[in-house]
Formats: structure tokens, C-alpha cells, sequence
């Protein structure tokens, strides 16, 4: 016996088509596995509008709609509206919030996280800011509600990294974390091993997908600020956000600096940190960093992430995830969306 879980999406970008793709292919999985019939009540864009149903969307439909036309076309279930309108009209039992990370200090995607949560929603976000920012006061606002807030796929995509910790390491205190949570500089930094410049290595980045028209959020370390903020907040129980965070950008390492410090027997990478100092108290810092040959970061290449964890009782764990892409972040959204679907069982 199956029972529907309606959800109603905020964000239609890559994460939330391939999200959308995953979902047919599993379908009969879901059913007979999870008792889980997931349906698309809602769908809102940025410059797309809305489409709004609370008997429900054909999720193949949605997705034909937006290949096609890169908008929703006008038609009975098409709404000319934003987010809190949508997420007012759609029903929903489950919200995920997949849009893209502001700098607003996690606005606007925090207040429809919580317009959500308020409403009796579940949410799910691929978006680090919320968490970054305003994570004490959400995960507060959720269990205050009796609601789920979930957001496996914020930080190194579906990196299962905050369900190891909540289900695997159980009684473990993380004491610090370590990291490369950047594909995009520690691309560039391959590329300057080899000798080449910080524009060839940015426009083959861009030439493969990884980096954005404009890559300075990631270079200038405002992207890894986000990520390490949201591990510290979540893992550490920190009251940190990016403002609070010391960059070093990326843009003033060299192919000579990286050639001296592996003459040291070092690699040079972009590393994020949160550790507490005499006080108690977390500090964050994204900077480029001399790590040993031994580190199991110093080998982590490509467009590839990591991160160690410190913790009390298991030791020191690192956990790699190989050259992750566009349906691995969509299968975080999938797990959590599998967490909600037991929990509602």
C-alpha cells in the first residue's frame, strides 16, 4: 500500500530537472520499497512563474514544458506568482527549496523555509545558505513544528556526510572539520600543477561545467565560507555564518608557489576549517593551504571534494566524493526525500 506525499518545489534550475528525472526512473521503486507515492503539487521559478495543483502536476509534463520553452507555458495550472504564493496554494505536505544561493544572509530562501515550515511542511533544500546562516533558528522553528528539516545535498552534493554523522557516528562529538568543498578551485588548482595560467584553468573550467560565468564567489572562497559555516553549524552546534568567516583568495597562488611547496613534499589546497579555539568557540577560515603528501586531501584532484572529520571517539574519518555532478546533488534531494518518506510511513 502506497501513501502520496505531495510536494511542491521552489526552483526548477538543473538540480530540480534531473531531481524531477530521478523521480520517474524510481517510481516503482518507491512504491514497493518506501510505500511512497510522491506528488508534484507545485513548481515555481525565477523568471518562470508557477504552476500550482493541489490534486496534482505530471511531473513528465513539467519537465517537457520547461525543455521546450525554458519557462511554463500558460495554461489552466499556470500561476503568474512567487514562492509564498505558490507555497500558500499548493497543498503540500513537503517543500523543497532548490534554488540558488544569495547573498542576502540566506534570503529570501530562509523565509520560505519558513512560510513552510509554519504551514506544517517537511523541507528539503539543496541551498547552503539557510543553513549558513540561519540554521539554529530553522532546525528551532522544525522542531517546534514536529516538521523535518533536511539538507543533504547543501555541502559536497550527495555526499550522504550529515546522515553519516546523524545515523553512523552516533555518541561521536565532532570536534573539527577539515576540507576541500570547492570543485571549482581545486580544479584550477590541478591546472596550475601542470603549469597553466589562473584564465586558462577558469575558462576550461567553464568549458567543462564546473565553474560559472562569473567564478569569483568560489576563487575569492564566499562559496567554501557557506559550505564550512553550514558544517560547523550542523556537525558542531556553531552560531557562525560567512560574515564571520577569514577567506584568502585563491587569486594571488601561483604555478611557482605550487611547484616550491611540492618540493617541501606539500600540495597546495584551497582548504575550508572550522575548529574551536581556547574559548569554545568555532572559528571558520577558506584559505589556501600547505598540506602534507600524507593528508588524505593532498590527492584529491579534478573537481573533486572531501572532507575530515575529527571527532572524539571515532578518530579522524575523510570521506572523498570523485568528480561529483549535477544528479549527484539531485540524489541528496532524493535522500532526504526517502527520510521524510519513513518517517511518514
Amino acid at each position: 500500500m502506497t501513501g502520496k506525499i505531495k510536494f511542491c518545489m521552489a526552483g526548477f534550475g538543473n538540480v530540480g530537472k534531473a531531481f524531477a528525472r530521478l523521480l520517474l526512473e524510481k517510481k516503482a521503486e518507491l512504491a514497493a520499497e518506501y510505500g511512497c507515492e510522491p506528488l508534484l503539487t507545485g513548481v515555481c521559478t525565477r523568471s518562470g512563474g508557477a504552476l500550482i495543483n493541489p490534486g496534482g502536476l505530471s511531473v513528465e509534463k513539467v519537465l517537457e514544458m520547461n525543455e521546450k520553452k525554458n519557462r511554463f507555458a500558460d495554461c489552466k495550472n499556470f500561476a503568474d506568482c512567487g514562492v509564498p504564493e505558490m507555497i500558500a496554494a499548493s497543498g503540500a505536505d513537503l517543500f523543497l527549496e532548490l534554488t540558488t544561493l544569495s547573498s542576502g544572509g540566506g534570503e529570501p530562501a530562509a523565509g520560505y523555509i519558513r512560510q513552510a515550515l509554519n504551514s506544517g511542511m517537511h523541507v528539503i533544500t539543496s541551498n547552503k545558505g539557510p543553513e549558513a546562516w540561519c540554521f539554529g533558528e530553522l532546525n528551532a522553528l522544525a522542531e517546534k513544528n514536529g516538521r523535518m528539516f533536511l539538507y543533504e545535498s547543501s555541502v559536497m552534493g550527495g555526499a550522504p556526510l550529515f546522515s553519516l554523522v546523524r545515523h553512523t557516528l552516533r555518541g561521536n562529538r565532532v570536534l573539527a572539520v577539515k576540507g576541500i568543498l570547492n570543485a571549482t578551485t581545486n580544479f584550477m588548482l590541478g591546472e596550475l600543477e601542470k603549469g597553466g595560467s589562473h584564465e586558462d584553468a577558469v575558462r576550461e573550467a567553464q568549458r567543462m561545467g564546473i565553474a560559472e560565468a562569473d567564478p569569483s564567489a568560489d576563487i575569492n572562497g564566499l562559496d567554501g565560507a557557506a559550505k564550512i559555516c553550514v558544517l560547523a553549524n550542523v556537525l558542531m552546534n556553531a552560531s557562525v555564518n560567512p560574515g564571520m568567516t577569514y577567506t584568502k583568495s585563491l587569486a594571488g597562488v601561483s604555478a611557482a608557489d605550487l611547484e616550491a611547496a611540492h618540493e617541501c613534499g606539500c600540495r597546495i589546497k584551497f582548504i575550508c576549517r572550522a575548529e574551536r579555539d581556547e574559548s569554545g568557540a568555532v572559528r571558520t577560515s577558506v584559505k589556501p593551504e600547505k598540506v602534507s603528501m600524507d593528508d588524505p586531501l593532498a590527492n584529491v584532484g579534478g573537481a573533486s571534494t572531501a572532507v575530515t572529520l575529527y571527532t572524539d571517539i571515532a578518530g579522524e574519518l575523510s570521506v572523498v566524493h570523485t568528480d561529483p555532478g549535477i544528479m549527484q546533488t539531485a540524489y541528496g534531494v532524493y535522500n532526504d526525500l526517502l527520510t521524510v518518506a519513513e518517517a511518514v510511513r
